[in-house]
């Protein structure tokens, strides 16, 4: 079992959620192989829609957000557009407030587009990690390679000699390769990324050494190996072939890349025309997201052809469950009012402010204020000590001393808060 353990991820964070995931993996391997089904692909696949779907409450949650800032956008750019030219710290501070007040109009919170996110995106790539390195999760598949890796490394084959056998230089083998450690999960590590060549190489060299019985071993090991990694005729464990190059010939490997490609530009199309983009020429960041949508597609399908076959299928069965579940939640937003998820938001924001003893219909500003007493006491302590140190008219010119307006206060405290909004109190008067 410890072995086991070894040869999974062990990030501090991305480790624990990727032994869950591998949990899930291994039950579903073994429910398909009750039904006749051993097939890596196949199990990969409809991981990548299990894991996706157990996903999709956090993504609604972030696909509403982003329909809200859809109507919210035209309020808050009319408040950035007020305050564009007005870059000192009192202006600053009304925008803030401003916008806070069009975000509690509409009943949400900043953050609430910022948190499914922030969950998703370690599970993707804890999700990633598992389907790279599979043996280290799915015990069955493990244990298929353990007598080989004992019998090989009893021969003196070392785990660098195992990784020169196989085209793929996949970070798991050069993690095995620079351990430098002849523990068993490293051989089994380096044997879970072999093709078909591979096997071949592998029981040539134990043939060689004159250990036959091992190489009958090897090749019945290579076999299994094939069949649960045979999907559509091809084998997830090999490269993309690129074709024309080097006189390769044209190969159905081909296809993975160009799904790949074909499927994320409908998937980014799709995503893009159900979140309507508020026009803004001096929106630069706007202007660099959309240029990366329309590149990296082609990126990505040219990485295909670094990764075994495996790591095409996963990114393809990921952007075929985007597809659909854009397609849905845009069915679902067609039956849905708006503005009454505006106005439960906005009861719950205002239930929320209850329970925090504020007054929910008490503007968003005054509601600033009163989280800002220690500010608004220092001001009114201030403005009683001039009330009560102001000299009478009759006094002469001479004796009467000014209130000092050009002191200096550290940028940010309390005191210059205070001073800040006397002037602008004295400003109004």
């Amino acid at each position: 079992m410890v072995d086991v353990i070894l040869t999974t991820y062990q990030g501090s964070i991305l480790g624990p959620i990727a032994r869950m995931l591998g949990q899930i993996l291994e039950w579903l391997y073994l429910f398909m192989s009750k039904l006749g089904i051993e097939n890596v692909g196949i199990c990969m696949i409809l991981f990548t829609f299990i894991v996706n779907l157990l996903m999709f409450p956090l993504v609604l949650k972030q696909q509403k957000f982003a329909k809200m800032s859809s109507i919210m956008n035209p309020e808050i750019m009319a408040i950035q557009q007020k305050y564009k030219n007005k870059k000192d710290q009192a202006s600053q501070q009304k925008m803030s407030m401003e916008t806070q007040a069009v975000y509690q109009k509409y009943g949400v919170s900043p953050a609430s587009g910022c948190l499914p996110m922030l969950i998703t995106m370690p599970i993707l790539f804890a999700l990633y990690r598992v389907i790279y390195n599979i043996p280290a999760y799915v015990t069955p598949i493990y244990n298929m390679y353990t007598n080989v890796a004992e019998s090989v490394r009893k021969l003196g084959i070392s785990v660098s000699d195992l990784s020169q056998m196989t085209n793929s230089k996949t970070y798991v083998i050069q993690n095995a390769v620079s351990a430098k450690s002849s523990a068993l999960n490293y051989y089994i590590d380096v044997l879970g990324q072999f093709n078909q060549d591979a096997w071949d190489s592998l029981a040539n060299t134990c043939n060689s050494k004159g250990f036959s019985s091992i190489a009958d071993m090897v090749s019945d090991v290579g076999s299994q190996a094939f069949h649960i990694n045979s999907f559509l005729g091809l084998n997830i464990s090999d490269l993309p072939v690129v074709p024309f190059i080097g006189g390769a010939a044209l190969s159905a490997s081909v296809l993975i890349p160009i799904l790949s490609v074909i499927t994320q530009i409908i998937s980014m199309k799709l995503s893009m025309a159900s979140t309507p983009q508020t026009q803004n020429s001096d929106n630069t960041a706007m202007a660099s997201m959309n240029m990366m949508n329309k590149v990296m597609p082609y990126v990505s399908g040219v990485m295909c052809f670094m990764f075994p076959i495996g790591v095409g299928i996963y990114w393809v069965a990921g952007n075929v469950f985007r597809i659909l579940q854009t397609l849905a939640i845009d069915a679902y937003f067609k039956h849905t009012d708006m503005d009454a998820i505006i106005a439960k938001n906005t009861e719950k924001a205002k239930k929320k402010y209850e329970r925090l003893g504020i007054d929910p219909n008490t503007a968003f500003s005054d509601v600033t204020k009163q989280r800002t007493s220690n500010i608004n006491t220092t001001t009114k302590t201030t403005q009683q000590r001039k009330k009560v140190n102001r000299p009478k008219k009759s006094l002469a010119d001479k004796d009467y001393k000014r209130p000092e307006t050009n002191k200096k206060y550290k940028e940010g405290s309390i005191a210059s808060y205070a001073n800040m909004l006397a002037r602008d109190n004295n400003d109004n008067k």
